[in-house]
């Protein structure tokens, strides 16, 4: 038989010695990308206070706005993983980046357009004496063109609102290559494919902790006026007319995705490709396999799926949906992953909101709490929670109880957060007073400010005496504004003397056992949280786990993450007392809401879904106890040919120890 020459085995090479890209150039880049796009995710929950008092915005409507990134990010995450195969990762990718940045100079476009501040407010100094006007006791005051600037104003609002809905819609659509393709770059790229968790776990990490930068960020810029510089001396930060520079922080994205994306460009299609031999091994494998024609030639896998249409692409994975829904584990999981991700798109979002007007906090320090809470025990958590999965390998079912148990520890988190909060009484007065003067109904407490026309006071601007509220300076019959003082002064309901900006509020500290126990509560119930994907992934065959994660986190999108917002925004609206009215019968955004109410919707709704989520981990379990998980069925094949082994090799023996005995 003749010699044959050894077959080379296919060895992946760099395209050049000469190119100084690599994985771990392409890996720390799209760490900086990553990092970006998760701070600028938690700076907008952190500046949402600033921009419903900035443009009047509801929390149903900021609820809407959150969204409208998610629903850009599904629809564009669905598209891409379709239409991305075999194409230029690292220029998809930057692309992603140069819209996102894009996205974020339209974010910041409303402050160019309509100024850092509308025309009646006063934290322009070049608008103070108007505004003193507007909030003084004068018997003399006229009604003027109101009509015609609310009109304006309510224009300017809504497309404010417009405007900062397709900066949302470009950044989630923008973002949907950060955690797909690129993803497959570093994967694909792998000389080494041991290093693949390794280096994908540090992108998804990035997005755990990035967002810790997103609320420091907010929390600073709260602290600065929308004008920077140019503040008045008649608003402090603590007031309600206090809006920070919320603008700043997206120009700040704006420009770091810029830097980010440069070096995508310059990242060739493949860092790794096979040696001059490697066609030739692939033909000789697939005909041994395959072919027992000589002369027949292997046509690579690759270049087969590359003739296949999107239609085609499509309709095979639509072909695939019926067993996945089908498969109770697997459905009865999902389900409890959507109701689960309303800890972090419900309650989350309008934390720092609750504990600005729960508790009494400046936006900043409302941000920093709910950072401590949100980053602090989930982010913490949950990596704590991946990094003690992997170490023991639980099987799905022990997993499953950890996470019932965890999850319950959230519900009974929720239900003592629904009676731990700071009750203010005196602001329902506050509101009682204010309706019993514009209706002209007087008692001895009222009569100070009879004379000063206030029923045409329509900005809400409290001032407190002696622990007593007023509407506004004109309410309190104040005649003259102290600008070294920082004071309404001469004012008739405070025996000619000054009364003190603000809602005064009884001291309530209960807001560091809040934080501490939502710190450990949720650090505790979050610590099994990737259960979810684990059993997703377990409970489905290896050609079937990208779509079973793809399907699972669009429907996570579509019925958690989208809605939430919107629903505990629409259910917070209704626990609002008073709104912020610029203008006779306006409702823009709420300035007082009833604690109580407040406290109890937020906590009491949160719990309602995670509830829902702890029964469908439980129906999930029980499903699981009858089902035979892909790899315990490769167990019994393992384990079933062992023993047929076994069982031929004592068969044998027995035959040769027969035939020596005869």
């Amino acid at each position: 038989m003749q010699n044959e020459p050894p077959i080379l085995l296919p060895r992946k090479r760099k395209l050049s010695p000469k190119n100084i890209f690599s994985v771990e150039c392409f890996l720390v880049t799209m760490l900086f990308v990553i990092a970006v796009q998760g701070t600028y995710l938690a700076y907008v929950v952190g500046i949402l206070t600033n921009l419903e008092r900035r443009f009047g915005i509801s929390s149903k409507k900021s609820g809407a706005l959150l969204s409208f990134y998610d629903i850009g990010h599904t629809v564009s995450v669905v598209l891409i993983g379709f239409l991305a195969n075999d194409k230029h990762l690292p220029r998809i990718t930057a692309v992603g980046v140069i819209v996102s940045a894009a996205s974020m100079f339209v974010l910041a476009l409303p402050m160019v357009l309509f100024g850092t501040q509308s025309f009646d407010e006063s934290s322009m100094s070049q608008h103070e004496h108007e505004y003193i006007l507007k909030n003084i006791c004068d018997p003399s005051r006229i009604t003027n063109d109101s009509e015609q600037n609310c009109k304006i104003q309510e224009n300017e609002h809504f497309l404010a609102f417009c405007i900062l809905v397709i900066g949302q819609i470009l950044a989630g659509i923008a973002a949907a290559p950060f955690n797909t393709v690129a993803y497959v770059y570093v994967d694909n790229n792998l000389a080494d494919k041991t290093k693949s968790p390794f280096y994908l776990s540090l992108l998804s990490s990035m997005y755990a902790f990035a967002p810790a930068f997103g609320f420091a960020l907010s929390a600073g810029v709260a602290q600065l006026s929308t004008t920077i510089f140019d503040v008045s001396s008649s608003v402090t930060i603590n007031g309600d007319e206090w809006i920070g520079a919320w603008w700043l922080g997206f120009i700040i994205f704006g420009l770091l995705y810029l830097v980010g994306a440069i070096p995508l460009f310059f990242f060739p299609k493949k860092l790794l490709q096979y040696d001059s031999n490697s066609f030739e091994m692939q033909q000789l494998r697939n005909e041994c396999s395959h072919n027992h024609n000589d002369h027949e030639i292997a046509v690579p896998e690759n270049d087969v799926q590359s003739h296949e249409t999107f239609c085609e692409q499509l309709k095979a994975a639509f072909a695939e949906f019926p067993g996945l829904i089908k498969n109770p584990v697997f459905t009865s999981m999902i389900i409890g992953w959507m109701f689960g991700s309303y800890l972090t798109s419900g309650y989350s979002t309008y934390l720092p909101k609750y504990i600005e007007t729960q508790f009494g906090r400046s936006a900043s320090l409302a941000d920093t709490y709910a950072g401590i809470v949100s980053l602090g025990s989930i982010a913490v958590s949950t990596a704590l929670g991946g990094y003690l999965l992997a170490k023991f390998n639980p099987s799905p079912r022990k997993a499953l109880l950890f996470l019932i148990a965890s999850w319950s520890i959230i519900v009974i988190t929720y239900l003592i957060g629904a009676i731990v909060g700071c009750d203010e009484p005196r602001v329902k007065q506050l509101l009682i007073d204010t309706i019993a003067i514009n209706e002209e109904k007087f008692d001895d407490n009222l009569k100070c400010s009879f004379d000063c026309q206030c029923n045409q006071v329509n900005l809400f601007n409290p001032v407190n005496y002696h622990k007593m509220n007023y509407f506004s300076p004109c309410h309190a019959g104040c005649r003259k504004y102290n600008p070294h003082l920082q004071k309404w002064d001469l004012c008739l309901c405070a025996d000619n003397g000054s009364v003190e900006s603000g809602l005064y509020m009884d001291e309530c500290n209960t807001i560091f056992i809040y934080v501490a126990m939502m710190f450990t509560g949720l650090f505790f119930g979050n610590l099994f949280f990737m259960t979810t994907m684990m059993v997703v992934l377990r409970s489905v065959y290896d050609d079937q786990k990208v779509l079973a994660l793809s399907f699972a986190s669009c429907i996570t999108n579509i019925m958690g993450f989208i809605p939430a917002p919107i629903i505990f925004g629409w259910i917070i609206d209704e626990d609002c007392l008073l709104w912020h009215s610029r203008c006779p019968h306006d409702h823009a955004n709420c300035v007082i809401y009833d604690n109580k109410a407040f406290r109890q919707s937020l906590h009491l709704t949160s719990a309602g879904f995670q509830t829902f989520a702890v029964i469908s981990v439980i129906i999930c379990y029980l499903f699981s106890r009858k089902f035979t998980f892909p790899e315990e069925e490769k167990e019994e094949e393992v384990y079933g040919d062992y023993n047929e082994k076994q069982v031929d090799s004592f068969t044998l023996q027995s035959h040769a120890i027969q035939s020596v005995l005869l």
